[in-house]
């Protein structure tokens, strides 16, 4: 009994690292999420204008996945979103040398629809010199009113050492086009319409079982953008064509026997980019399963902790005489706490779950170090998920 205890547990991580040792999926599933995201607003005293509320938008997901033929398995997702509310159009400096915010007005009114389809092969190892693995592929489509996108993807995985060690490994690549909304308002529109931007990114990493307890994943990834990165619809808004950024990352799942069984959840990710932004993220969570009668229940309380430097090109106080500027707010040096809980309610083959995210960012929350350059537009936000699925052998 020891033994089979040990087994359940090293698969309960295992399972809980993406990528590590999958076996093959034999139930058909159909799901459908809605999550609601919802920004505060402005502080009225940093705006130039009497508009001070942000974006809300509503989102709708559909899945569904089966197994095919032989050892391959489908998994799809439609999205539709919808969008409404005013964005930061720039940040500059008034009279007094205070930073002050310019919105967009509370006109915008956008929706978006998406399209994922990801099959997948799986290879048992069965047989002398077998492959023991997974290789996928996965194509997506999203369309808007002024902006259409679709990208692929291979991803594959090799497990070895009897699944002790996963090699796993992805390539993508997107083709963007721009197409924004009323160009005749803005020579920067006008600039961006009929532009494309394109993408490439490369991850590598390995998976390992250190016992019976604990598995850790490790791997490095490099992403390459060209074409136009600027954001047309913010004034004096003029980046680089090209954004070259490198990342590395760290998994760590180990196991405890609490109640039903529970797994810690330690994730760290390094970002560095030619745009001079290094970012930091630390994820922190606890996943507790446990049981009521017939019914299984996972509870995971989760924080996050986030910190950019800025891009070597942000400023409040853009010169138009500048070859590259922005006052964008996501380029700015901040740090950035998030803080949320997932619950799961299993019986049978349905499911029911709930989550709720808190995200709060602010200049003074970089610890170590406080920027010069304000950033009055950084966001706090919201998000509630609620979805269900059901699914069958």
């Amino acid at each position: 009994m020891k033994a089979k205890n040990s087994l359940a547990a090293l698969a309960a991580v295992a399972a809980a690292m993406p990528g590590h040792a999958d076996p093959v999926p034999t139930e058909k599933a159909i799901s459908y999420r809605f999550s609601e995201y919802q920004e505060g607003e402005i502080p009225e005293n940093r705006t130039f204008s009497s508009v001070i509320e942000r974006y809300n938008i509503e989102v709708h997901q559909l899945g569904y996945r089966r197994p095919l033929s032989g050892n391959w398995y489908l998994r799809s997702e439609m999205q539709y979103e919808t969008m409404s509310g005013a964005s930061p159009m720039q940040t500059y400096q008034n009279a007094d040398g205070q930073s002050v915010v310019l919105m967009s007005g509370a006109s915008i009114e956008e929706s978006r629809f998406d399209l994922k389809l990801s099959p997948t092969r799986y290879f048992d190892g069965t047989g002398k010199g077998a492959i023991d693995g997974t290789l996928g592929g996965t194509l997506a489509l999203s369309t808007e009113n002024d902006y259409n996108s679709v990208s692929l993807g291979v991803d594959a995985t090799l497990n070895l050492f009897d699944k002790h060690t996963t090699l796993l490994g992805s390539i993508s690549t997107s083709y963007d086009m721009l197409a924004p909304t009323d160009a005749m308002l803005s020579e920067s529109r006008q600039a961006a319409d009929g532009q494309v931007k394109r993408s490439i990114s490369i991850y590598e990493g390995v998976s390992q079982v250190i016992n019976k307890s604990t598995v850790l994943q490790i791997g490095g990834g490099f992403t390459r953008l060209t074409g136009y990165l600027s954001d047309p619809y913010k004034l004096e808004d003029r980046r680089p064509d090209d954004r070259t950024q490198f990342l590395l990352d760290s998994r760590l799942r180990r196991y405890y026997k609490v109640l039903s069984g529970a797994a810690i959840h330690l994730d760290y990710r390094y970002i560095s980019d030619s745009w001079g932004i290094h970012s930091n993220t630390v994820d922190l969570a606890w996943a507790q399963k446990m049981s009521a009668g017939r019914m299984d229940i996972f509870l995971t309380p989760s924080v996050r902790y986030y910190r950019q430097t800025q891009a070597s090109f942000y400023s409040v106080d853009a010169s138009g005489d500048e070859m590259f500027t922005s006052s964008d707010y996501r380029l700015s040096s901040y740090g950035a706490v998030s803080a949320g809980v997932e619950a799961r309610f299993v019986y049978g083959g349905f499911q029911l779950s709930v989550d709720w995210q808190q995200y709060v960012s602010d200049e003074e929350m970089m610890l170590l170090q406080i920027p010069d350059e304000e950033a009055p537009a950084l966001v706090n936000y919201s998000i509630l998920s609620i979805g269900v699925e059901y699914r069958r052998e």
